[in-house]
């Protein structure tokens, strides 16, 4: 019964304990490869899209500067008043809330523009690039013909 249970778990005289081991440290390596891996792909990814955002923020200054306040504003908006800052603003506070709510949708109404003039360059840029390929397909058309 001894011998059968020790061949099962591996630890007996046979060499088993080894093979585990072995496997084990198999298991670990590629496992350790798969996230090294992973790892090195993320990072790829994140660098990316850092130097997307730089480029996006490099063309469109004022659509970064506008979304940052929005987003400043949302966050102010979420986070509870203090005690000390209703102590320390007053009515101050509300006038400084009108303020911001005010300069919250003027930058979103220039974020919204900003797109626009964006996403029309963009749609003539392609409709010119369009145009220009079939001019020259059928200039090329017509050459072979003639």
């Amino acid at each position: 019964m001894t011998d059968t249970r020790t061949e099962t778990t591996g630890t007996g005289t046979n060499g088993g304990g080894g093979r585990q081991r072995s496997r084990a440290g198999e298991a670990y390596e590629a496992t350790r490869a798969r996230t090294s891996a992973a790892f090195a792909g993320v990072r790829e990814r994140a660098a990316g899209a850092g130097r997307r955002t730089g480029e996006e923020i490099s063309a469109n200054p004022m659509a970064a500067v506008a979304g940052g306040f929005a987003l400043g504003a949302l966050v102010a908006a979420v986070l509870p008043r203090t005690e000390r800052e209703t102590e320390l603003l007053g009515g101050v506070g509300s006038r400084i809330t009108d303020a911001a709510r005010e300069a919250t949708r003027s930058a979103v109404d220039a974020g919204r523009q900003q797109v626009e003039e964006i996403s029309e360059n963009a749609a003539t840029r392609v409709g010119e690039a369009v145009i220009g390929a079939v001019a020259s397909a059928t200039g090329a058309g017509s050459g072979e013909k003639g």
